[in-house]
């Protein structure tokens, strides 16, 4: 059974230059280039005979700038599979319009916008290419859309809207940034936030993680200040800062008796090759760093908490 199909699309397409991005990070681009149309189309055909419930857009490059994204769009619709969309913010193309973005609201099942910074400098240094006010005016605008069309709609779904946050050492010394975020998202009614440290691969420049990782006591910190917050707030918080060991992260999962909990998971690549593994060190860092191993993958380690 396949439940959910990732495709990377356009892995080395972007507007933005994140220092995080994991082809930052291998300081190389993927290589494979943008996957052909009809690529796309056999893999959601043949995941389709294997229950298909979902399918993401790429998990590197900027999704909505896919040359057949629109067709993506066309293709999940006459399926019946909502697409999982994370984009950068920017709603390049026909996407920003209103008309665009209602397009996406009834196109996908969740709509997740990066955030990594939330003012302008550190928005600036994270994601150079965008524009903090633009990314806010845009989230405002697709959440008010969303209130919209969810009122007009009756019985057709529409979109709930998120913020996919990826903490870094820039966050830690700004004591309000966490407030903010949260309350931001709760004065728009976004459905969830995702709080995730960010994860660096084995093949990161030392200067990039020395300059952006957090130690394990400053990822405590911020976990303890979100979770003070998050009591009187009522968007949903979830994410992997929130993630705890478990006494299956001491064995080995997809390589003894463990087994995978992404084994219903596929990640097609742009040459149509295929992945079950969600790791990405594997992908696109050191598939022989000891990182790559399943007892090390935290993916698999971590419990889908929430509060």
């Amino acid at each position: 059974m396949i439940r959910r199909l990732t495709l990377l699309t356009n892995p080395d397409k972007c507007n933005m230059h994140c220092p995080l991005c994991f082809l930052a990070q291998r300081q190389a681009k993927f290589g494979l280039g943008e996957m052909p149309f009809a690529t796309v189309r056999a893999a959601i055909e043949n995941a389709l005979k294997e229950g298909l419930r979902e399918v993401i857009p790429s998990t590197m490059g900027e999704p909505l700038l896919y040359s057949h994204f629109a067709e993506l769009l066309e293709l999940c619709k006459a399926s019946g599979v909502p697409l999982n969309l994370t984009t950068n913010g920017s709603f390049p193309g026909e996407w920003g319009a209103d008309g665009g973005m209602r397009h996406l609201l009834h196109a996908c099942s969740d709509i997740k916008v990066s955030c990594m910074g939330f003012d302008d400098a550190v928005f600036s240094e994270m994601m150079p290419g965008g524009n903090f006010s633009k990314w806010k005016s845009n989230v405002e605008r697709l959440v008010s859309l969303a209130h919209t069309e969810r009122a007009a709609a009756g019985a057709e779904p529409v979109s709930t809207i998120s913020l996919q946050v990826t903490l870094h050492k820039k966050f830690a010394p700004i004591a309000g940034a966490v407030h903010s975020i949260l309350y931001w998202a709760q004065s728009l009614g976004i459905d969830r936030i995702k709080w995730n440290p960010a994860v660096f691969l084995s093949t990161a420049p030392d200067e990039l993680v020395r300059q952006y990782a957090l130690e394990p006591d400053e990822i405590q910190a911020l976990k303890s200040q979100l979770v003070q917050s998050a009591k009187s707030c009522k968007v949903r918080c979830e994410g992997s800062l929130f993630f705890e060991p478990s006494l299956a992260a001491q064995e080995p999962c997809g390589e003894d008796s463990i087994p995978c909990p992404f084994v219903d998971e596929l990640w097609v690549l742009p040459d149509g090759s295929v992945q079950h593994c969600p790791n990405p060190e594997r992908r696109y860092g050191n598939p022989a760093s000891p990182a790559a191993r399943c007892s090390q993958c935290l993916m698999r380690c971590a419990p889908r908490s929430k509060f």
